[in-house]
């Protein structure tokens, strides 16, 4: 772990895990959130459930909402937007497993388990 991020913990009944948001910056120690359906917040301030904790990160960046199969991102007027696969999104987009999004300095790819 290190002063960046805070990633979730898996719960003990986590049975239906279904993806996974992994920290790809080299020079940053490895991170990894594991989300089921619902929706995580993305920000610096430390309520969030994706905490990336860097000045290039706004407080309320971003949100991922997860229902069923169908995952879309969020980017709530951030100062530096939200980027998948290295194109802004405007408001939201869908996300699908292997795709790459930038969040301030954060690489993160997202997967399906």
């Amino acid at each position: 772990m290190d002063d960046h991020t805070k990633p979730l913990e898996r719960q003990a009944n986590d049975k239906d895990i279904k993806f996974l948001l992994t920290l790809l910056n080299v020079d940053l120690m490895s991170s990894s959130w594991i989300l089921n359906a619902g929706k995580y917040t993305i920000g610096r301030l430390s309520s969030h459930q994706i905490i990336l904790d860097d000045v290039t990160v706004s407080r309320n960046h971003a949100s991922i909402e997860i229902i069923n199969e169908d995952v879309k991102i969020y980017d709530n007027n951030s100062t530096n937007g939200v980027y998948i696969n290295g194109n802004l999104i405007h408001n939201h987009a869908s996300i699908k497993s292997g795709d790459q999004l930038q969040i301030g300095k954060f690489q993160l790819l997202f997967t399906k388990v």
